[in-house]
C-alpha cells in the first residue's frame, strides 16, 4: 500500500467515492493487524509519511505502517556508463 492509500481514511469524507475507499483500507488494514495479511513498509514510505504536515495524520499514519513485518530497503546503485 502507498502513502495515497493509507492517507484516504484521513480525507474528506463527504464525497461517496473517497468515503468507499477508506472504508475499503480500513478493512485492509484490519485485515494486518490481524494478522491475517502481511503489511510490507517501505524507506520510501516512510519518508513519504515523515514529510506529512498534519501531526496528527503523519501519527496516524506511523501507527499503521508499525503493523509492518517488513522494510523494503532503497538501495543506491550507481552505474557508470562507459
Amino acid at each position: 500500500m502507498d502513502n495515497c492509500c493509507l492517507n484516504r481514511p484521513f480525507d474528506d469524507q463527504t464525497d461517496i467515492r473517497i468515503h468507499l475507499e477508506a472504508e475499503s483500507i480500513k478493512a485492509i488494514i484490519s485485515l494486518f493487524d490481524q494478522q491475517k495479511w502481511i503489511l510490507i513498509s517501505s524507506q520510501v514510505l516512510e519518508f513519504e509519511i515523515s514529510n506529512t504536515y498534519d501531526i496528527l495524520r503523519r501519527n496516524n499514519l506511523l501507527a499503521i505502517i508499525q503493523l509492518a513485518s517488513e522494510t523494503v530497503e532503497v538501495i543506491n546503485k550507481l552505474r557508470l556508463l562507459t
